[in-house]
C-alpha cells in the first residue's frame, strides 16, 4: 500500500478556506488538474455518500464517493470508486486546522492506495504531485486576497 501526505499553510482564516476546499462539488475551482465536477443523483455534496464525477483536464473521468465529513471539524474523506489510473483502494482525507492566534490555516491532504505492480515505483510520486498542485493552487488563491 502506498501512502502520501502533503500539507500547506494558507494565508486565510479556516472558515474562508473551508468554503473553497471543503466544497465537495467544486474541487475544479482550485485544483488545476480538474476541469469540471458533477454530483451524481443521491446525497448532496455536503453529505456522506455523495458521489462526484471529476473530469480531468486530459478528459479522463473519476468517480469519488464521500465517505466521511465534518463541517465543524473542517474535514472530509473520500474513496475513488472508478478511475483510469492503475490503482485500487484509494482513500483520501482533506483536513483543515486553524493556526492559533492568526488568520491562517494549516491544510493536510493524505491518501493511501494500492498501485498496480507495474507502476508501483512511479504512481505514488505522481499522485503526491497532483495533491501538491492542488494545495499550491489553493495557497495561491488566498495569497492575493
Amino acid at each position: 500500500m502506498a501512502k502520501i501526505y502533503q500539507s500547506a499553510v494558507i494565508p486565510a482564516p479556516v472558515a474562508d478556506v473551508w468554503q473553497v476546499a471543503g466544497d465537495y462539488a467544486r474541487i475544479y475551482v482550485f485544483h488545476p488538474a480538474v476541469k469540471s465536477t458533477k454530483i451524481e443523483a443521491g446525497p448532496a455534496a455536503d453529505q456522506v455518500g455523495s458521489i462526484r464525477q471529476c473530469t480531468l483536464e486530459d478528459g479522463a473521468q473519476l468517480l469519488e464517493k464521500q465517505t466521511a465529513r465534518s463541517d465543524t471539524e473542517h474535514t472530509y474523506s473520500y474513496a475513488i470508486t472508478e478511475s483510469p489510473m492503475p490503482m485500487k483502494n484509494y482513500e483520501g482525507t482533506v483536513r483543515l486546522r486553524p493556526i492559533t492566534d492568526s488568520d491562517t490555516t494549516f491544510i493536510e491532504w493524505s491518501a493511501s492506495f494500492d498501485p498496480d505492480p507495474e507502476v508501483a515505483d512511479q504512481l505514488p510520486g505522481m499522485v503526491s504531485e497532483l495533491v501538491a498542485a492542488g494545495l499550491e493552487s489553493l495557497k495561491s488563491r488566498f495569497a492575493g486576497a
